[in-house]
């Protein structure tokens, strides 16, 4: 296995605190990843969640700007999952230049999905030298996907329809909600004590 031996320095800096501004979501730390690290990494994300006739690309919508402050990010997790990332960009680029002599984003489509299908499926028969970059493409791949569906397109993608303000009085649950709730309770042996009911 290629797997690199990066170390960092543990990022310090401002951080969110007790009382973070919330009319304010810009990050109080700074962003740590290159250009050319940027680029792979819309790259990835692009081939993780590409665009369609459902909607935009992840970068479209901006998921690698939110790696990019998830790695440079001043708290243990980030810092892990730091190490974790910048190691799996690395071997990215390193095996791409082994198979192909390229880095990964001159890659035709076909010789990088070739390397992704490599590293993609974490199956019980993947070869030991994919095991380590497997594993880090799982944790890159659980962020990408997370940005995605927390942007107002992956929200509406996902048909979600919370956050949204109703106007007027809450009309409670539907009746159709009713019936599979008591469903559920009858199915437990529970039900809703009367004094509810009338709410």
């Amino acid at each position: 296995s290629n797997w690199p031996d990066l170390n960092f320095d543990l990022i310090t800096g401002p951080k969110y605190g007790q009382d973070p501004d919330m009319n304010n979501p810009t990050a109080p730390w700074s962003r740590t990843l290159t250009g050319d690290q940027l680029n792979l990494v819309a790259k990835l994300c692009d081939i993780i969640c590409p665009a369609d006739d459902g909607g935009p690309s992840a970068t479209d919508v901006g998921v690698p700007e939110v790696i990019d402050e998830w790695v440079s990010a001043p708290y243990e997790r980030q810092s892990r999952d730091r190490l974790t990332i910048m190691s799996a960009l690395s071997w990215i680029d390193d095996e791409a230049k082994l198979r192909f002599a390229k880095l990964f984003v001159a890659l035709s489509t076909k010789q990088q999905l070739e390397i992704i299908d490599d590293i993609a499926y974490q199956t019980h028969d993947l070869p030991p030298p994919f095991r380590q970059i497997s594993n880090a493409f799982a944790t890159f791949r659980k962020l990408v996907v997370a940005a995605f569906f927390c942007s107002p397109e992956g929200t509406k993608d996902l048909g979600y329809i919370g956050n949204t303000p109703i106007i007027g009085d809450y009309p409670g649950p539907t009746e159709e909600a009713m019936v599979h709730l008591h469903k559920v309770l009858d199915d437990l042996g529970l039900s809703i004590p009367e004094p509810l009911l009338s709410l």
